[in-house]
């Protein structure tokens, strides 16, 4: 659990129950980056990044999308792609005990995560399953944007 704390003359820092402290801007960063503002595909190092529990893989032929969603209900699952943005969400399986209040939750609400694909799938003919917590998405590429060999005549 982190607590704000200021004191006089000094920064502001978010003070963990384990006696760590973490700097008021790394406090607001992952705020901003976590709650409700869109990931960017790019992290500022030109290195590709996504949301946080989330996998990219392309081979040839398609593009997969690994995605952490351990703990809910696997009959609550549901995907879609519209213009190439991919959206799972799920309900968790976690339910607050009768009659208790929070003090801190981390999960056990609704989880979504929106993926931008690249151009060229084809949303019709993906497939997803979920095994151990993961969730699988297979998204084929468009047959126009696919590798092709090209055959070298020698004279």
């Amino acid at each position: 659990m982190a607590v704000m704390t200021r004191e006089r003359n000094a920064a502001a820092v978010a003070r963990r129950t384990e006696g760590r402290y973490l700097p008021l801007s790394q406090v607001i960063d992952r705020l901003f980056q976590e709650s409700f503002l869109p990931q960017s595909l790019f992290d500022g190092f030109g290195r590709l990044t996504g949301p946080t529990g989330t996998n990219l893989w392309e081979t040839g032929d398609r593009y997969i999308v690994e995605m952490a969603m351990p703990g809910v209900k696997p009959d609550s699952i549901s995907c879609q792609i519209e213009e190439n943005i991919l959206t799972c969400s799920a309900e968790s399986a976690v339910q607050a005990p009768k009659d208790a209040t929070p003090v801190w939750e981390t999960f056990g609400d609704r989880i979504e995560y929106c993926i931008q694909l690249p151009a060229g799938i084809e949303p019709s003919q993906a497939e997803a399953a979920y095994e151990h917590g993961v969730l699988t998405i297979t998204v084929p590429k468009a047959e126009h944007v696919r590798a092709r060999p090209i055959k070298v005549e020698v004279r």
